[in-house]
């Protein structure tokens, strides 16, 4: 394995620790009185101050363009890819629908970025992808069961919305890979503008959003918060979203867009961790036997290039010897 091709399984997997602290802040945040929409905002928003800093510190600005005939893509990439992704989990959660619902039909995308990245990339269906989609579904789904199961009616609308979101993740990782690797963009050129337009889009979605839904809790805006709720936003942008979507697209650069969503479920396995250290939740055994089933995959994944190469060796031995 290269190093470069060691990079990017170790930004993969940096990713998902840091995606990993989105509860944790969301919940400090929830409680401080911060609306789920306003904290999306927000977060677009300082996650492009950051990078538009650190790529002005690193490179010229004259080297973060983007060349006209790309703006339709980057403007679809912030709507599609990063704003409805950060918007439809949370207003899934405020129509009723349960969290292990909504949390288990959004780690369906693997599987949706398999068939994507077929059409769109011509990925292929590899048999070690085709054991480590499932398995890593499995493990997302069993770390996400609550300690307690209980049934709850879920509203329809709520299971189309956490499909949806599972839907733009995976085209998150399908443009990211498109755009960032096939296009020669940097992948924090990428994130940057992804961003920056999913900033400008949160305007209108907002709105269209407080239309139909009139909770405080999702589509209340205040600006006089605490100094610690700022804190908090500030947190949330660079740690659960600048750092972990730059490495995402330094990742998705040279590994398979559907090999990387699968080793960014190693996502639920640190959110459970920061749940217990920050949140005091219980970890129940399940969710162990989940978490052994996700680094399983992970696993498969990671080696799946060495089985490439003893494949292709044994296939030129045999062809030698005939």
């Amino acid at each position: 394995m290269t190093n470069s091709l060691k990079k990017s399984y170790a930004s993969l997997i940096v990713a998902a620790v840091c995606f990993g602290s989105i509860a944790v802040f969301s919940f400090y945040l929830t409680q401080l009185g911060v609306s789920s929409l306003q904290q999306a905002f927000f977060r677009t928003s300082f996650t492009v101050l950051y990078l538009f800093i650190g790529l002005g510190v690193v490179y010229s600005f004259r080297n973060i363009t983007i060349q006209r005939k790309h703006l339709t893509h980057f403007i679809v990439y912030g709507l599609i890819g990063v704003a409805l992704g950060l918007i439809v989990y949370i207003t899934s959660i405020a129509i009723g629908t349960p969290v292990v619902v909504a949390v288990s039909l959004t780690y369906l995308y693997p599987a949706i970025t398999l068939i994507l990245g077929r059409l769109f990339l011509q990925e292929p269906f590899t048999r070690i992808r085709l054991i480590a989609v499932p398995l890593s579904i499995a493990g997302a789904v069993i770390v996400s069961l609550p300690i307690f199961p209980y049934v709850i009616a879920v509203p329809l609308a709520g299971i189309f919305l956490a499909l949806s979101n599972a839907v733009f993740a995976a085209i998150y990782m399908v443009l990211g890979r498109k755009w960032s690797g096939h296009e020669g963009y940097r992948p924090s050129v990428t994130t940057f503008w992804g961003y920056f337009f999913a900033m400008l889009w949160m305007v209108p979605i907002y709105f269209i959003v407080s239309l139909f839904v009139s909770d405080s809790r999702v589509v209340g805006f205040q600006l006089l918060l605490p100094l610690h709720a700022w804190l908090l936003l500030l947190g949330f942008g660079l740690i659960a979203t600048a750092i972990p979507y730059m490495l995402t697209n330094v990742g998705v650069e040279k590994i398979d867009a559907s090999a990387a969503s699968i080793i960014l479920l190693l996502d639920p396995i640190s959110a459970t961790f920061f749940g217990f250290i920050f949140l005091g939740q219980p970890v129940a055994f399940w969710q162990a036997i989940g978490a052994a089933l996700i680094f399983l995959a992970t696993i498969l994944i990671a080696l799946e290039p060495r089985f490439r190469e003893n494949t292709t060796t044994a296939n030129h031995s045999e062809a030698d010897s005939a």
